[in-house]
């Protein structure tokens, strides 16, 4: 009697493994229906490569293959027309993938093609929803002239700093505890550019004034105080080196002072 011979075990898949899979095998299917219901299987295509890129990114650097996969996320949703409205911040989630990619990959002019993406973005969202969105547009303004700062390009950085700020002061005031602190991170920002690369010293002060300014406010309320220390504390650290290299001693020390005050609060 003949036996019958056992086929090979199968391997066994990873659990990301299967993920990929299956994922693959979802984009193949897509395309095959993409011709007749393009709208209703573009989002898809992108959600799948976007989430082949995620499953990527988590278990390997094959920096080359993930930009592949999230540069054709980014074609299908360009690619659609149909009403979905989460689409914007869709696209904004691969813009801020890529980002983070070419920042670790330090390929500096395609980070500020991303960023400048994201802006236009957020500045279409903010036209119909401003108070939703408006600060958002600050931040990429802002991460902008932070990436000109460590690019070395300090006028375009001065120039996105001050539009940021200007962002800023349209809606500073409707809520001062969720916006307050990050204009007073702005100014700092600002401070910081004008003295180690533009070397105005003037300027730099009145910014980290500003900054100070601004915090004392927020920590004027004992609920919210503990939240503000901590900056308020940098604040003075950055006007008293300023003040030091200044050759004002003075009033060096009295910012130092200010700070250790403040940091035994937090002991």
């Amino acid at each position: 009697m003949k036996q019958k011979l056992q086929s090979p075990a199968k391997c066994q898949l990873t659990p990301d493994e299967e993920r990929i899979k299956n994922t693959e095998e979802n984009i193949i299917r897509y395309k095959q229906k993409i011709i007749k219901r393009p709208n209703t299987y573009l989002p898809k295509l992108a959600e799948s490569y976007y989430y082949l890129a995620s499953l990527y990114w988590e278990k390997s650097e094959e920096y080359d293959k993930i930009e592949k996969l999230l540069l054709k996320a980014l074609e299908y949703y360009e690619n659609y027309s149909g009403r979905k409205q989460n689409i914007p911040l869709d696209k904004i989630s691969v813009l801020g993938k890529l980002l983070e990619l070419y920042n670790r990959t330090n390929r500096l002019e395609c980070s500020e093609q991303m960023l400048f993406r994201m802006l236009e973005i957020y500045k279409m969202l903010a036209q119909t929803n401003w108070l939703i969105f408006s600060e958002d547009v600050s931040v990429m303004e802002w991460r902008l002239g932070n990436l000109y700062f460590d690019m070395k390009r300090p006028v375009q950085a001065e120039q996105m700093y001050l539009a940021a700020l200007k962002t800023r002061a349209e809606f500073d005031r409707e809520d001062i505890y969720r916006y307050r602190s990050g204009t007073a991170q702005f100014q700092r920002s600002l401070g910081e550019l004008y003295e180690s690369h533009l070397h105005d010293y003037s300027k730099a002060e009145k910014c980290y004034l500003k900054s100070v300014e601004i915090l004392q406010e927020l920590c004027e309320n004992i609920y919210e105080r503990c939240n503000y220390i901590r900056p308020l504390i940098y604040s003075f650290y950055l006007l008293a080196d300023l003040y030091k290299n200044k050759g004002e001693q003075a009033k060096a020390d009295q910012c130092n002072a200010k700070a250790e005050i403040l940091k035994k609060e937090l002991e």
